[in-house]
């Protein structure tokens, strides 16, 4: 009787998790405001040592066009040795978020490339960055805060999930 009941709860323990997690992936995001997004995001890092960039920044590492986005901003590292960035982008569409998400990755994948061999920090942060698409939005954090960027974005989105 005593196993019966242990097993009942940690199947119970791995079920509310499993729950949520499945509540998330399939649960239409809340419909929010880009700059109320926008806000949220940039307020959950430290962007002292970062530097807002323009359309043709945006054209030079991710190869998208600023015009073609519905709202978007990018956040990048003033100092060249440095990988934090911030991109936040609301697209016109669902497939426009994918090649959106595909242009992360090769920035990315271009990024650990360049500082391989003599730069491990920055590896290691390109290798914990967040990208996070849902719906028609897109967020990509390179940075020690990413987890906590991640989780205000998701909970703009989903306040149902995140309550405090």
């Amino acid at each position: 009787m005593k196993d019966i009941l242990l097993q009942t709860v940690k199947l119970l323990l791995l079920a509310v998790p499993f729950v949520l997690l499945v509540g998330i992936f399939y649960v239409s995001p809340q419909k929010v405001d880009f700059s109320d997004l926008k806000a949220e995001t940039e307020s959950a890092m430290d962007l002292t040592e970062m530097q807002q960039a323009d359309a043709q920044l945006l054209r030079r590492l991710y190869g998208l066009n600023g015009e073609e986005l519905s709202d978007w901003i990018l956040w990048t590292a003033q100092d060249n040795m440095a990988v934090e960035e911030l991109l936040l982008v609301e697209c016109v569409s669902k497939e426009q978020a994918e090649q959106v998400r595909q242009a992360v990755e090769a920035r990315v994948d271009t990024q650990i490339h360049n500082f391989e061999g003599y730069g491990p920090e920055q590896v290691q942060l390109l290798k914990e960055s967040v990208t996070e698409v849902r719906d028609t939005c897109v967020l990509f954090v390179v940075s020690e805060q990413a987890q906590d960027v991640k989780d205000s974005f998701l909970k703009l989105l989903y306040p149902r999930f995140f309550r405090p």
